[in-house]
């Protein structure tokens, strides 16, 4: 990818099978050419808070998020995700191993659009796209 395309789709997620699946299935929408995947969620704060963040999630349009991740876990990524200027109803997609119910319930209180179990499926990744623009409520898959 060129340095100058914008970033459209922002992937946190560490396990780099996950990340390629992930990234294969992103390629077939219209967004594909346009993916960041980074493991680390220090470096997604950085990007979405940093000088460069206005400009960087002007161009943004959704961001997938793990809920395992080093450091940091993503549900306090996206607790912090949430409290930034814009973001408070951002498209964020949350993927996820079987998750206990305070994880559904804390991703319904924020506001996520989609709850993936993992391993994704291109049936709950394509409900998850379609449902992208179109629900204000989350949905577990």
């Amino acid at each position: 990818m060129v340095a100058t395309e914008p970033i459209r789709v922002l992937v946190v997620e560490d396990n780099p099978d996950d990340q390629e699946l992930l990234h294969y299935e992103l390629k077939k929408t219209p967004v594909g050419k346009h993916i960041l995947a980074i493991s680390d969620p220090r470096a997604a704060l950085d990007l979405l808070q940093g000088p460069n963040a206005p400009q960087f999630k002007r161009n943004l349009v959704a961001i997938f998020l793990d809920v395992r991740l080093p450091y940091m876990s993503g549900i306090d990524l996206l607790r912090h995700i949430r409290k930034m200027d814009g973001m408070e109803t951002f498209p964020i997609i949350v993927m996820t191993a079987s998750p206990p119910p305070e994880t559904v319930a804390v991703c319904r209180d924020l506001k996520v659009m989609a709850l993936l179990e993992k391993p994704i499926t291109f049936s709950t990744f394509t409900k998850a796209i379609a449902n992208l623009f179109h629900t204000s409520q989350p949905t577990t898959t």
